[in-house]
């Protein structure tokens, strides 16, 4: 995969993950929507376990995208309720969710078509 590793957006996506897992996030997922939808390139989902955790995570994501790349979202919406927050970077979109709300909406299996990618994560 040495094409995805020179690919910005991947790297940014990337960033954004291991920004996550360092607020310990759940169920790490990125997808590679490119071929099946025109919103992004990238969609990263990610896990957390109370309203404050989901907070943390989207607000590590935020500053580890600004730190690193200097980009700052287009729109972010869910931040009041917490449960689901998005984080539009217009080719990344970036979903931090409650597990309960990320399984009754199963975004994976509504874009069953995108391609799963491995993130090289330590957890």
């Amino acid at each position: 995969m040495p094409t995805r590793a020179r690919d910005p957006v991947y790297r940014m996506a990337l960033s954004a993950a291991r920004a996550a897992e360092e607020k310990k996030g759940g169920d790490i997922v990125l997808l590679d929507v490119s071929r099946v939808s025109t919103l992004a390139d990238y969609f990263l989902l990610v896990s957390g376990y109370s309203l404050t955790q989901v907070r943390a995570i989207a607000q590590a994501i935020e500053e580890r995208l600004w730190e690193e790349w200097q980009r700052t979202p287009q729109r972010i919406e869910g931040q009041d309720s917490g449960s689901w927050i998005l984080i539009d970077y217009a080719d990344l979109i970036v979903h931090v969710m409650m597990q309960n709300e990320r399984e009754y909406y199963d975004l994976e299996s509504f874009w069953i078509q995108a391609e799963r990618v491995e993130l090289p994560l330590a957890g």
